[in-house]
């Protein structure tokens, strides 16, 4: 069997950052050297099978629907909540107009601000959320996402 010829070069730039999350990697590999480490990488499987690939593919898919679906969410109660706000601008001027129903506007009015933190604690939960799943992504080198 013929040896085979390590010709090939490669030179890399890398943050600090970078290199730390490599020379972890390097570790958990057991790589003697940089290069060792490489040619580990390149020979496992289970990083460049088309159905590693695909399944990462998936994952970004996936959450780049999430992350719309969210966005939709947000918009939606904020459009809730200006809705609310001019209904009770509206209830507000009848009330003024029609003072001698007081017992209803301000029924309807009570109804309104009773709704007002379910609102503001979902956007709060949403944004907390769109967060924690960009940081989760960021944090395993997504940088697609």
């Amino acid at each position: 069997m013929m040896k085979q010829i390590k010709r090939n070069m490669i030179q890399v730039r890398l943050t600090d950052k970078q290199l730390e999350e490599f020379e972890k990697v390097k570790n958990k590999l057991n790589a003697k050297n940089n290069a060792a480490a490489l040619r580990k990488l390149i020979e496992d499987k289970k990083l460049t099978s088309e159905s590693t690939q695909g399944n990462i593919t998936s994952l970004i898919d996936g959450y780049n629907d999430l992350s719309n679906k969210l966005d939709a969410l947000m918009w939606d109660s904020r459009n809730i909540a200006n809705s609310m706000n001019q209904i009770a601008h509206s209830t507000n001027v009848a009330r003024k107009v029609d003072p001698a129903n007081t017992e209803t506007w301000n029924w309807v009015l009570k109804q309104l601000q009773s709704l007002f933190p379910p609102i503001k604690k979902m956007n709060s939960m949403v944004s907390e959320l769109k967060k924690q799943i960009k940081e989760s992504c960021d944090g395993h080198g997504s940088s697609n996402v």
